[in-house]
């Protein structure tokens, strides 16, 4: 569950994050891509289509409670390898891509979330941009490899 290898931003204004999970990679997809699972360590009020052209909707209220709108759909679609998403806020003038990936490894599975299209962002928005989304995207992973760890692979092993 310890965050490895590569450093959480890019010269070039990516953020990189990595979690290792504890659990096989199909086990982990399942909680990524099944709206029971995702709900419950996303958070309730979350949509996501699982698919290509899918849509993901998460409705939020930022620190000033001010209620906010993320928006995303999905552009490639690779089970159980991962899938990329172009994200946006409501309010936002560009767009983002969000793309994870999951690698099996000795221990479990790799999962590695890249969220790139932060030069769009005029300084100094950008470093607040950049901290925000580094640190929503720590809290999803870490939500992720707890709730995968703790639920029960069933019994055909395949973790569905």
């Amino acid at each position: 569950m310890e965050a490895v290898g590569r450093p959480d931003m890019t010269e070039a204004n990516v953020l990189v994050l990595t979690k290792d999970v504890r659990k096989p990679r199909e086990h982990v997809w399942r909680c990524l891509t099944d709206p029971n699972c995702l709900k419950v360590w996303w958070r309730e009020n979350i949509e996501f289509e699982a698919k290509l052209g899918g849509r993901f909707v998460e409705p939020w209220v930022d620190p000033s409670g001010r209620e906010r709108i993320t928006r995303a759909e999905v552009t490639a679609f690779h089970p159980p390898e991962g899938f990329v998403m172009v994200w946006a806020d409501e309010d936002w003038e560009f767009d983002t891509i969000v793309s994870v990936s999951l690698t099996p490894i000795e221990e479990g599975t790799r999962v590695v979330i890249e969220h790139q299209g932060w030069e769009k962002v005029g300084e100094p928005d950008r470093a607040t941009y950049l901290l925000d989304h580094r640190n929503g995207w720590e809290h999803h992973l870490g939500n992720l490899a707890a709730f995968a760890e703790d639920l029960e692979t069933s019994g055909d092993g395949d973790g569905r």
